[in-house]
């Protein structure tokens, strides 16, 4: 039956494009407590546009302007253009001009050079590339070499506060000149003014080289910073709620990024990610932390910032060290070995390497993060139906040891027979527990916190499985005393046989909700457990009044009185379920009142 939800459960997640590949991720999604998300793409839309820029006058005047603004016969702009567009892997495509191919930050930098009077395209036809350092995740930057005017300039780009220490000169419209410590202090003052307009700041500088550079030549320092320009990606409209519905769900999101602490900060406060009282690390402080720090760190954490690869691994590992259930978010080479230590490992379905697709469990089919929300509901909805079949089958089983149990005690003759057992599981309960299986989830299952315990067996269900089975056989003994001190055994055995499957049939419309009342339903009923009952009712029907089946089973013709008792003592199992909730229900409502209380004084 587990098996059969979870694969039901695969079907619904694929349709919500959220694709699994291991079918116990189903179980485990459903207890996640801490989803580690990447920024770009996840939580934004991953469309890039620069907003704004400034040139080495801009900087020296204290000023950043929007792109509108900028002078496009300024030769410090012109120097920005060629460095933008010449170190720079993305193109437009041929087929249709305006979609660019390629990393979304670098392509948001070629509509720039169309707004400035330039194409990124003709420049490169004109000044082809003859040598280059590719982009990495640990230098964070890239350089480029090209022939103009019959020289060789190196092209640089990169996060700015990464590169700004490369730099000797700061080039302006009189000129190259010395770049002072209180240059450097106004580039970072104003790169960090960008950074908090949830801006993501990248930075461009050059160098005047004699020859080709040989290999393994490190020809990136001694720069002339040229500018930056300022590129934000909005957030997807969706995530926002996405976030708040985790956090109700006692979910922490993590957002792990590359970005300046500033520009991390801005967003994670935009999407409800970084509150009062949360803490934001960086890829530099986390280096600096040994597991033990870190490990505590990670408690109050929710953005990492300017981390590598080999960060978020660490991160996962404190995480998992502080009993965490956790999903991670990852697309590329480097996350792999993230996505494989995580608990849930979740990869990018259109963005992502085949790499991080092979190691994961999920794949996201649309790269969106409020699709890892919507798989966690649908997780924790198939952890719950299968905790709702194992109670529902136990309590019958139960139900039943118990009956024969006591029996035996007091020397009774059996109350049920081996046939009428087999018959009670297989055919007025494995209908109903498949029904169960898929049933609708509770409108509040968002609303509780996960379960960390790591078994589908915890301390209520085995509190409830045990009353509620000990209950339904305390009535099917009570039947079968009454039918057979007051007409005959058979009679008394055909009573408790039926009591004992209407019970059963009975409680499966009360097992919705530990909680909730019988007639407090979730978002629709469950039409397959109304079906299964009317199904397991007509079995129970035929071998109740056909001769040659009662003969058959053992049973007996009841009269409308033993029929009475039958279904008033039936209808006790249900009573005591939700009698049992109604307690639990009221000492939740003391328990919060009395933290009121507590609170107040």
């Amino acid at each position: 039956t587990a098996t059969i939800i979870m694969a039901l459960g695969v079907q619904r997640m694929a349709k919500q494009h959220a694709l699994i590949k291991k079918l116990p991720a189903v179980e485990t999604l459903g207890n996640a407590t801490v989803i580690c998300s990447d920024k770009t793409g996840t939580l934004t839309l991953n469309k890039m546009t620069v907003t704004h820029l400034a040139n080495g006058d801009d900087f020296l005047n204290k000023k950043v302007l929007s792109v509108e603004k900028a002078n496009k016969d300024s030769n410090s702009y012109k120097q920005l253009i060629y460095a933008s567009s010449l170190c720079n892997d993305a193109s437009f495509n041929l087929e249709n001009p305006k979609e660019v191919i390629g990393d979304p930050t670098e392509g948001a930098l070629l509509p720039l050079a169309q707004d400035l009077g330039y194409s990124a395209l003709n420049l490169r036809k004109e000044y082809p590339r003859l040598s280059e350092c590719p982009f990495d995740s640990i230098r964070k930057r890239m350089t480029t070499v090209h022939e103009i005017n019959n020289e060789y300039i190196a092209y640089t780009k990169g996060a700015l506060d990464e590169l700004l220490p490369l730099c000797d000169y700061i080039h302006t419209n009189n000129g190259t000149r010395k770049l002072t410590k209180a240059d450097k202090d106004n580039i970072l003052a104003l790169s960090h003014k960008m950074s908090n307009q949830a801006l993501r700041v990248l930075g461009f500088a050059s160098k005047n080289i004699l020859n080709l550079p040989q290999e393994d030549e490190d020809i990136e320092q001694h720069l002339v910073f040229l500018g930056a320009v300022g590129m934000i990606d909005p957030a997807r409209d969706e995530v926002k709620t996405s976030i708040k519905m985790a956090r109700e769900a006692g979910i922490k999101t993590i957002m792990i990024t590359g970005d300046h602490k500033n520009t991390a900060v801005a967003i994670a406060k935009n999407l409800g990610i970084y509150t009062n009282g949360n803490t934001v690390i960086s890829g530099t402080e986390l280096n600096e932390m040994t597991d033990k720090q870190l490990d505590q760190a990670v408690k109050s954490a929710t953005v990492f910032a300017r981390v590598s690869p080999n960060d978020k691994l660490r991160i996962i590992q404190s995480l998992e060290r502080n009993d965490e259930v956790v999903a991670m978010t990852g697309d590329g080479v480097n996350d792999s070995p993230a996505l494989k230590a995580a608990d849930i490992g979740v990869a990018m379905g259109i963005g992502g390497t085949d790499v991080a697709k092979d190691v994961s469990d999920i794949i996201l089919l649309n790269d969106s993060f409020t699709t890892i929300t919507a798989a966690i509901k649908e997780g924790r909805k198939v952890y719950r139906n299968i905790q709702k079949v194992i109670q529902f089958l136990l309590v019958g089983n139960i139900a039943e040891i118990t009956t024969l149990f006591v029996a035996t005690i007091f020397n009774w003759d059996a109350p049920l027979l081996a046939v009428h057992i087999l018959w009670v599981n297989l055919a007025t309960a494995s209908l109903p527990a498949l029904a169960l299986g898929v049933d609708p989830a509770s409108k509040n299952i968002m609303k509780h916190k996960p379960v960390k315990t790591g078994t589908l067996f915890e301390r209520d269900l085995i509190w409830r499985v045990i009353s509620q089975g000990i209950f339904v056989a305390l009535m099917t003994l009570l039947t079968y005393w009454i039918g057979a001190t007051f007409d005959n055994p058979i009679a008394g055995q055909t009573m408790a046989f039926c009591v004992l499957a209407l019970s059963q049939m009975l409680r499966a419309f009360n097992q919705h909700s530990n909680t909730d009342p019988i007639w407090v339903r979730g978002n629709k009923m469950n039409i397959w457990l109304i079906i299964s009952f009317m199904v397991s009712a007509a079995l129970m029907g035929i071998i109740l009044f056909i001769p040659n089946l009662q003969d058959l089973f053992h049973l007996t013709a009841l009269s409308s009185k033993q029929w009475l008792v039958v279904i008033i003592l039936s209808l006790f199992s249900i009573l005591q379920v939700e009698i049992t909730k109604l307690i639990k229900r009221l000492s939740r409502v003391r328990q919060k009142d009395r933290k009121l209380q507590t609170a107040t004084d």
